[in-house]
């Protein structure tokens, strides 16, 4: 009875967020993982150095672009996610798959990861349905946490790639057993994978 409770408690399914944060968790060290292999290669973060001002990728499937409108109170650019990945694809090749959120519908929170670079320092962020210890709570059922390689970045729920990547609880969370094995990579193969941008 609890986990019907649960159910509607949170408007969701909490099996479903459960393996879905699970994805995201992975997805953040995934993506992060490309965008330093990025600059490793090129010697810049995706999209560095365009505009003088934040400059902000919604990462989101075409399904999911209607949920990842809008953007902060105050000047920057925002470029489609088809031209990051298309970025990410012509310099570390076709062979990766661009990673996005599981989610097809918003509930709680946003079904979209965020990527932003200014000046030389990028955040790459991912929102999770479950209370984590290394994330912030942004309102019920709604927690977020990002990357940056800025050492200064020290918001709650902000880290370092490598801190957050050898962080304990990062990694039991990350590592956790899913309740539906290979739900989320079938999902994304059947919407498409790179192609659903």
């Amino acid at each position: 009875m609890a986990q019907l409770f649960g159910f509607f408690d949170s408007g969701t399914s909490e099996d479903l967020q459960h393996d879905f944060d699970i994805a995201r968790l992975n997805d953040l060290e995934v993506l992060s993982g490309y965008i330093e292999q990025y600059h490793s290669i090129t010697g810049k973060y995706p999209f560095q150095g365009e505009v003088d001002y934040p400059h902000y990728v919604h990462i989101a499937i075409q399904e999911q672009q209607k949920y990842a409108q809008g953007g902060p109170p105050y000047e920057h650019k925002k470029t489609p996610s088809s031209d990051l990945v298309r970025e990410l694809v012509s310099v570390l090749g076709g062979e990766i798959s661009v990673p996005f959120d599981p989610q097809r519908v918003p509930v709680n929170k946003p079904n979209f990861y965020i990527y932003m670079v200014v000046d030389d320092v990028y955040f790459l962020a991912v929102h999770l349905h479950n209370d984590f210890p290394f994330a912030q709570k942004v309102a019920d059922y709604y927690y977020k946490v990002e990357v940056t390689n800025n050492a200064a970045g020290n918001r709650p729920g902000t880290w370092l790639r490598a801190d957050l990547l050898s962080d304990p609880q990062y990694i039991e969370a990350a590592s956790a057993a899913p309740i539906k094995p290979g739900y989320v990579e079938e999902l994304r193969n059947n919407l498409g994978g790179n192609d659903a941008f």
